[in-house]
């Protein structure tokens, strides 16, 4: 019988990326609260400070917490903190229920005198689950670094969009060290902290094992982007936390939160080669996954298109309705078959793998579906003309044609 997994924070920037390969690894994953989008997991009613519906933690054997409120940040590491109240009662019942695995996903941020609430809201939360009875042997903290990879969001989307704005960026902290580690890293180590044998430590920091500085981070993303460099010039600490305030008024300019800024203004780096060797991850070179994160986005975008001209028509592709297509299909990403090439050069060829019964389930009828919606809000109420009789027996006659050939390649795209 597969292990089962719990994980909250299945919706947020590590959750969305850890449910596929748990599933892909064989083990049965739940969700509390809202799960990834077309996941097919099941999701149990639940925020963060409620008491754990029973029946979720039931037979459960690793219990994953990724869920975090920046909202309640702003209270500091309080009682009144739903992520410190909500932390310590998620870990009581998982502890009552019996579950022998508690993961909670810190931060390499977490120290009792970070400058940031965040970091100083990690610690509190760490000590209070590591004090509780029972909990050694059973809770592990992952200090995680900084999380590059995936979705253009949270903090790495937000330094990827500063770094490709113009050859010219005015910064905090660049000769502070940072520790830069792919998302599929991170999600590889949780799993095995959370279902291999337990390490000798409790705190686990799961981040790159040489640290660089912020500098030298921000060239690598924007060399990764654009094939060019980075003027970098540094700013003082005071001037740039003004500026957070001011970009809440300037249109067209990222909001920077005052909460990222000291983070980084507050980045130390912390020994990790041990950690990531026991668990066995080899983290990915950054300037590598990069460039092969561009790639395939690169490649994820010639699908959308492709996509796009088959629902509905050259005109329906458009940059934008591409870009937005795109990025609907990379947060339906999993690790699924590719498009084959012959159809990104003949979109009407995605006849022959289309599935003959469509389904949400199936991976590219969702997708094609999804093309569809867009394409209809590039050109709505435009409908094609009705075939001449002549021409609807020859399509019959080709769909009955090609009907075997969708029964069997559309099974290798679901």
């Amino acid at each position: 019988m597969p292990q089962r997994v719990l994980i909250t924070g299945a919706s947020g920037y590590i959750g969305i990326r850890l449910v596929a390969p748990a599933l892909k690894a064989g083990y049965e994953v739940a969700v509390l609260g809202s799960p990834p989008r077309l996941s097919g997991v099941r999701a149990y009613p639940w925020q963060l400070g409620d008491e754990p519906p029973p029946e979720a933690l039931a037979g459960v054997t690793a219990l994953l917490h990724l869920g975090h409120s920046w909202k309640s940040d702003g209270e500091g590491a309080s009682e009144s903190n739903v992520n410190l109240a909500g932390a310590e009662r998620l870990a009581r019942a998982a502890l009552a229920a019996g579950i022998t695995r508690f993961v909670f996903a810190s931060s390499t941020s977490a120290r009792p005198t970070a400058l940031n609430n965040y970091g100083r809201v990690k610690h509190s939360i760490e000590e209070r689950l590591l004090g509780l009875p029972g909990s050694d042997g059973r809770i592990f903290i992952a200090r995680i670094g900084l999380v590059y990879g995936g979705p253009l969001r949270g903090q790495y989307g937000l330094m990827s969009k500063l770094a490709s704005l113009a050859p010219v960026l005015p910064m905090i902290g660049l000769d502070r060290r940072v520790q830069p580690i792919h998302i599929d890293d991170v999600c590889a180590a949780l799993l095995r902290l959370a279902t291999d044998s337990p390490p000798d430590r409790r705190r686990v920091v799961v981040a790159g094992r040489e640290p660089i500085t912020f500098g030298a981070w921000l060239r690598t993303l924007r060399r990764a982007q654009t094939g060019k460099g980075l003027l970098l010039l540094p700013v003082p600490i005071g001037l740039a936390l003004l500026a957070c305030d001011l970009t809440r008024f300037v249109p067209f300019v990222p909001t920077v939160d005052r909460e990222r800024v000291l983070g980084l203004a507050g980045a130390a780096p912390m020994e990790s080669a041990a950690d990531l060797a026991a668990l066995g991850i080899t983290p990915s070179d950054p300037a590598d996954k990069l460039a092969s994160c561009r790639a395939a986005r690169k490649r994820l975008l010639s699908e959308a298109a492709a996509m796009l001209r088959y629902a509905g028509g050259s005109r329906a592709a458009t940059t934008a309705s591409v870009i937005r297509l795109g990025r609907a299909l990379e947060r339906d990403r999993d690790s699924g078959r590719a498009l084959p090439a012959f159809v990104l050069l003949w979109p009407a060829l995605i006849r022959l793998i289309e599935p003959w019964r469509p389904s949400m389930q199936h991976r590219l009828s969702r997708q094609l579906h999804l093309a569809a919606m867009v394409a209809e809000s590039v050109s709505p109420g435009v409908a094609p003309p009705a075939p001449s009789a002549l021409r609807m027996s020859g399509q019959l006659a080709l769909e009955a044609l090609i009907f075997p050939i969708r029964v069997l390649c559309g099974r290798m795209y679901a």
